[in-house]
């Protein structure tokens, strides 16, 4: 295999083509040339080939992914379908993420402890909170593990009064009231309790 052609892009003026025995191979950008040294007219072998085809696209994944985490926190499952959606392999994907949570970029526990705290502010009921983690892929142990640390049972009680204050037009409807909670996903022992508080 001999590198005939190498190219910088149209459309992306810092990346560039690499030619193989004429045909297309990979891209990279002026570093990568630099550092493999990548050149037209080098010859390769297999290994060599496929070295410099998973360092790229294992540079490529990994600055994809700090471009989305610098906008917002993702969990492990967030960020893979992402990667997976913008066309990179199972491997490089599998390296780039365990790269980054060495680094502590992604971190299920600690999104999971954020989230919780952000959606008890929102007035969230424990069960809620559980399905929506259990989408974004955070594990059910892990989930259970956050909730009993950060939002316990009699934390929801407390949150189902703030609510009860707040829904003043059902208040003479305490059926309607017990309706509205429970399909947002409040236990019943827990609304229960917080309407005897209340002397509803």
């Amino acid at each position: 295999m001999i590198i005939t052609t190498i190219e910088k892009q149209k459309k992306n003026k810092t990346q560039y083509n690499v030619y193989i025995d004429g045909e297309y191979a990979f891209s990279c950008n002026l570093e990568d040339l630099i550092y493999l040294g990548i050149e037209e007219g080098k010859e390769l072998d297999s290994e060599q080939y496929n070295y410099y085809v998973n360092y790229t696209a294992t540079r490529q994944a990994s600055d994809y992914a700090f471009k989305l985490l610098s906008r917002k926190m993702l969990t492990e499952k967030e960020l893979s379908q992402k990667l997976e959606m913008k066309g990179f392999e199972e491997n490089v994907i599998k390296s780039v993420i365990e790269k980054l949570k060495s680094y502590n970029y992604i971190n299920d526990k600690v999104y999971a402890k954020l989230f919780i705290e952000q959606k008890i502010n929102q007035l969230y009921s424990r069960r809620k909170i559980y399905y929506e983690l259990i989408k974004k892929g955070i594990s059910k142990e892990l989930i259970q593990e956050s909730l009993n640390n950060f939002y316990p049972e009699e934390k929801e009680v407390e949150i189902i009064k703030k609510i009860i204050e707040k829904k003043s037009k059902f208040q003479e409807d305490t059926k309607k009231l017990k309706n509205y909670l429970y399909n947002n996903g409040f236990q019943i022992e827990n609304i229960s309790d917080a309407l005897k508080e209340k002397d509803l």
